[in-house]
């Protein structure tokens, strides 16, 4: 079954008017740990999901991790302009994360940050490679009653 193209199903997304979260959910899931320039933890997961959050800054959106390793976590970033690629900035990514990249593909959205330490050896790079989208969710608030599956 043909997956979903990632850059225009955020785009679909982001100029429809409901303002429901929109969880993705994806069938594969890679994250890749350095330190220091040289890997030292890869490790892969399936059926992972973001969820995609409109905001009432007028240009961004806000996207939450939430099958991280460690803890879920949300970004801002600015809307993405083309759709076939784009990299952008992550806005006000949490404490100790830092120095946060998202780009996003047809195939494939990736985010790239860094975990901070107080001493700079200790810091470690992150990769999380999303493909193929499985399903999309719109996750409603208790005013609109249930969530509902988009795609699956």
């Amino acid at each position: 079954m043909p997956t979903l193209p990632i850059v225009s199903t955020f785009a679909n997304f982001l100029t429809q008017s409901s303002h429901a979260p929109l969880q993705l959910t994806f069938a594969h899931l890679e994250i890749h740990n350095h330190r220091h320039g040289h890997p030292f933890n890869k490790v892969q997961r399936y059926h992972s999901r973001i969820i995609l959050h409109k905001t009432s800054q007028k240009g961004l959106a806000k996207l939450t991790v939430v099958d991280n390793l460690v803890f879920s976590f949300s970004f801002q970033f600015h809307l993405p302009q083309a759709l076939k690629f784009q990299e952008v900035e992550m806005l006000s990514l949490p404490r100790p994360l830092d120095g946060g990249r998202l780009q996003l593909d047809e195939e494939k959205l990736q985010l790239s940050f860094r975990i901070d330490a107080p001493d700079p050896s200790l810091s470690i790079h992150v990769t999380l490679v999303y493909q193929g989208i499985l399903e999309l969710q719109r996750i409603c608030t208790p005013l609109c009653g249930t969530t509902r599956p988009l795609h699956g």
